[in-house]
């Protein structure tokens, strides 16, 4: 059987257009308000994301200068208001830094 999932009323429905609540997330307000403020966009929390994979990476005995090089290029290409260069540039680093958990045995996907 599937998951049991409750009825959906106005403006309690799952956010499917950004993804809030990855990294740092404290909602500003509800999703059916127009686009989302810059602590809410996805890229920034791409890239949010990144920095904090690289860190747990580390911790873990890991450590490429490609990572921290790729997360400054990211940042400054959003900084420069560059979304799809920034976009491109952390969705490959995300990549870069699931393969490389994998080296350490874990089958889940760190991104998701």
């Amino acid at each position: 059987m599937g998951a049991d999932r409750s009825i959906v009323r106005k403006d309690e429905g799952e956010v499917t257009s950004w993804p809030r609540g990855l990294a740092g997330y404290v909602p500003a307000g509800s999703p059916d308000r127009g686009p989302p403020p810059e602590e809410e966009d996805r890229v920034a929390q791409r890239i949010r994301l990144a920095a904090r994979l690289i860190e747990l990476l580390r911790s873990s005995g890991r450590e490429d200068p490609s990572w921290a090089r790729e997360l400054r290029n990211a940042e400054t290409a959003y900084r420069e208001h560059d979304r799809a260069r920034a976009r491109d540039i952390v969705e490959r680093l995300i990549g870069a830094l699931g393969a490389a958990a994998e080296v350490f045995g874990t089958k889940d996907p760190v991104t998701r």
